[in-house]
């Protein structure tokens, strides 16, 4: 469902009334049952005049009504390909049976989750804390505390610690496993080498596809950063699934 908020942002260039965004709040969630519907109905069913349909259009940069219309119709379409392509291609991660289990079972806790990353890892981990907490999820990034501090003040309230390391070999990040492990706390690994040290302590491996495993200086062009993000998503995307089956997602 599109919402107010959503059309305000979205086509903020085009300075919309209130009024025209209900109606293209009403249009967008409702085009799929608005087959060749004319412009009467639709202003009826928005409490507002033909003459505000026409404008919004105008607005939106079209001729008229139906060339909206058409247009809308035909982003839904594009927009659906796209989602279901997305469902059908590969995943951006490689793991072991059950390791997707243990990632949707750390979030069904409604406990804290610690993310960890060093270098360009911390890009990811700044990107999975900012989604989790946007979601409604309790998530801390391990930024300033040492690890035996972060962990011993954390190790009641810590359901999971996420851990990237593109070697597996970051000893800060070791450091964080190894403490978590002691401490009895879920580790979720995301790393480009699943025979790293790192892939040995967690409870879950997400192996990320590394284009230069030996580019420790990570100075030539390389996806995982961005594959990193993308199989976090993915990831999330199967939890959320989950939750909303047992109706409680966020």
């Amino acid at each position: 469902m599109v919402d107010k908020k959503q059309i305000s942002k979205l086509y903020s260039a085009a300075k919309l009334s209130e009024t025209e965004q209900s109606v293209l709040e009403y249009l967008l969630n409702n085009i799929d049952t608005l087959d060749d519907i004319g412009i009467k109905p639709v202003a009826m069913a928005c409490f507002t005049s033909m003459t505000t349909v026409i404008r919004l259009s105008k607005k939106l940069g079209y001729r008229g009504y139906r060339e909206m219309m058409y247009d809308l119709k035909h982003l839904q379409h594009v927009s659906r390909e796209m989602n279901q392509s997305l469902k059908d291609s590969s995943v951006h991660f490689i793991c072991h049976t059950g390791d997707v289990d243990v990632f949707i079972a750390a979030l069904h806790r409604n406990r804290m989750i610690g993310v960890n990353g060093e270098g360009f890892s911390r890009i990811v981990a700044q990107y999975m804390a900012t989604k989790l907490v946007g979601l409604g999820f309790l998530a801390v990034i391990q930024d300033f505390l040492e690890t035996d501090q972060f962990v011993e003040s954390n190790r009641n309230t810590l359901s999971c610690m996420m851990l990237i390391s593109k070697s597996g070999q970051t000893e800060a990040i070791l450091e964080t496993a190894r403490a978590c492990h002691d401490a009895g706390i879920t580790t979720l690994a995301f790393t480009g080498n699943e025979d790293s040290e790192l892939a040995k302590t967690a409870d879950a491996i997400f192996t990320i596809h590394d284009d230069h495993p030996m580019d420790l200086k990570n100075v030539k062009p390389n996806c995982f950063t961005g594959s990193c993000i993308l199989a976090f998503e993915e990831l999330l995307s199967i939890c959320l699934d989950n939750l909303k089956q047992e109706g409680l997602a966020p």
